[in-house]
């Protein structure tokens, strides 16, 4: 939800797509209404409901909420960062929203995208604070919900998905374990990432090297955009791989698919190279097989 031109169906269309979903967003027109479609996750079919958001709809959806809000699991909220005279309007939509949440008891997450937040406008003081007064003003609703902040654009997808799996996560219990036997396995190992997503990209949960810079991570998510692609193609369940970041450090990696049923996961797995010995860096790699029935045994927990 959120007011017309935030940006709701051009996320939806990254997260739908991801390859190559730029010509398709440049075509997109208004909303009308509610657009539904579904996906699976887990095994578990979801409804997707994206609420055009012209004034005319809005106001329909608020005078009858119970028949448009009713049963409503996760809510993403999607505000346009860079549209500074609509904050008011687009708070006071959702506060509405919220209203009737409350009134109904029902006890659903809240993710709050600040949208359109693209990379120039990272060391923006100004958006920035003018976001953080959004965010310090929406925190009072905290008592009665679970509401969760992200900054996203459509020129980095990673933030979008990022979005999306934190909000997807929230709705399965053990899902969270993954990032920690994640963060558990990557001290036996001089790992900069360890990920696990399904077949549409959704992260099941991962851990990151502490302090890996925003390029970084953006160039890593583009490997792995690129190697689920060749696995794809090339009909493979195990690709390595070795590159280098801008500052000259090379890494090593692999990505392997894991079945579960008619389930499909991808395992992505990097470690800095070795520049003395790159048999100790193929060895380190070869290990992680040794973690994988860990892995195995707690993705067969969540799915359950």
């Amino acid at each position: 939800m959120g007011l017309d031109n935030a940006g709701k169906t051009s996320i939806i269309t990254a997260i739908t797509k991801r390859f190559g979903f730029e010509e398709e967003i440049a075509r997109l027109t208004p909303t009308r209404r509610i657009a539904r479609d579904s996906f699976r996750f887990l095994g578990i079919e979801f409804t997707r409901m994206d609420f055009g958001g012209q004034k005319q709809y809005r106001e329909e959806y608020l005078k009858h909420p119970e028949k448009y809000l009713m049963g409503t699991d996760l809510l993403f909220y999607v505000i346009d960062a860079q549209d500074f005279n609509r904050y008011i309007e687009s708070i006071d939509y959702l506060e509405e929203v919220l209203l009737f949440f409350k009134e109904e008891q029902e006890n659903v997450p809240i993710c709050i995208l600040f949208h359109k937040f693209d990379p120039q406008l990272i060391n923006d003081k100004d958006i920035n604070k003018r976001i953080l007064t959004l965010k310090q003003a929406l925190t009072r609703y905290s008592n009665a919900f679970d509401i969760f902040f992200f900054e996203t654009t459509i020129y980095d997808i990673k933030s979008i998905m990022d979005a999306f799996s934190s909000g997807l996560s929230m709705l399965f219990e053990k899902i969270e374990m993954v990032s920690q036997l994640f963060s558990e396995i990557s001290k036996n190992y001089n790992s900069i990432l360890i990920s696990l997503f399904d077949a549409k990209g959704i992260t099941l949960g991962e851990f990151y090297r502490p302090h890996l810079q925003l390029t970084e991570k953006l160039k890593i998510y583009e490997i792995y955009i690129d190697l689920q692609k060749r696995v794809v193609a090339e009909n493979r369940t195990l690709l390595e791989f070795s590159d280098k970041f801008d500052s000259g450090e090379r890494f090593s990696g692999l990505i392997e698919v894991l079945h579960f049923g008619n389930l499909e996961f991808y395992l992505l797995f990097i470690v800095e190279e070795d520049k003395a010995n790159l048999e100790k860096t193929i060895t380190l790699l070869d290990r992680i097989e040794a973690a994988k029935p860990q892995m195995e045994n707690l993705i067969l927990q969540i799915i359950q």
